[in-house]
């Protein structure tokens, strides 16, 4: 074997090596919009984690927990941020700075994108978030259960956006649904502590006509019920592959030449 042929065989084995390490490693961008319109919900920041499939958010039926009650209650994503950690699994805040009264609230209209950087594709497959609807007491939008990204083999599924509307709103089931006593709601009051499980909302009809921190009134006659929209992005290998890609059918090339 020439010496050229053993460095053609060693570039090409590195290059081998250099493909299995990006194909399990990959950038995923998460963007959420607040589709409401103006006189429409709020959302509080966006929690997301990637996992192994083993992080619940919260299981329906079954009483929220303190980590989730925060959330649901006050918009506080750190008891959720505490339990992903806590299983060795990385978490990301999507949140709109320009949010109303400083706080980094999603208004509607409003566009927030956060990105995991070398996700591995094998043990970071599923996606789960949750966020609060205000002005709301206790209402709030999550899975629970994963959502699947990459599957077994580490591919892209090709997840579409994941659209959520009224219909998907979850009832923390921790607080009476009056406005009172609710956080980022201006009319005060003392909020009336419940103990029932978490389930989905028949109706945010109890959200027509309350009062926003931003002075505006939800007003669901000039809004649809569509709530928010969460796309998944997968950032391409790195620019550097097609580089040595090439490099290596130049030393091919020169291979023959030298043989002819």
């Amino acid at each position: 074997m020439t010496t050229l042929t053993r460095l053609t065989c060693g570039v090409a084995a590195g290059l081998i090596s250099l493909c299995a390490g990006a194909a399990m490693a990959a950038s995923v961008q998460i963007t959420i919009t607040n589709n409401q319109t103006e006189q429409g919900l709020y959302l509080t920041p966006l929690f997301t984690t990637l996992h192994d499939g083993s992080f619940d958010t919260f299981n329906p039926d079954d009483t929220a927990s303190q980590a989730l009650e925060d959330l649901a209650e006050e918009g506080s994503v750190g008891g959720l941020v505490a339990q992903a950690e806590a299983g060795g699994f990385r978490t990301g805040i999507l949140a709109n700075a320009n949010g109303f009264g400083g706080a980094p609230v999603l208004d509607p209209g409003e566009t927030a994108t956060f990105t995991f950087d070398n996700v591995n594709t094998g043990t970071e497959r599923f996606l789960s978030f949750a966020a609060m609807v205000i002005p709301s007491n206790d209402a709030f939008i999550g899975n629970p259960e994963g959502i699947e990204i990459f599957d077994a083999n580490g591919n892209f599924t090709g997840l579409g956006p994941i659209e959520l509307s009224f219909a998907n709103v979850w009832d923390g089931g921790t607080e009476e649904n009056d406005g009172q006593g609710a956080a980022f709601n201006p009319t005060g009051g003392t909020s009336t502590d419940t103990s029932e499980g978490v389930a989905l909302l028949d109706s945010l009809a109890f959200l027509d006509g309350q009062p926003t921190a931003d002075g505006t009134t939800v007003d669901f006659s000039q809004t649809g019920t569509s709530l928010a929209t969460i796309e998944i992005a997968v950032v391409p290998l790195p620019a550097a592959l097609p580089l040595l890609l090439a490099g290596l059918g130049g030393l091919t090339v020169l291979g023959r030449r030298r043989r002819t």
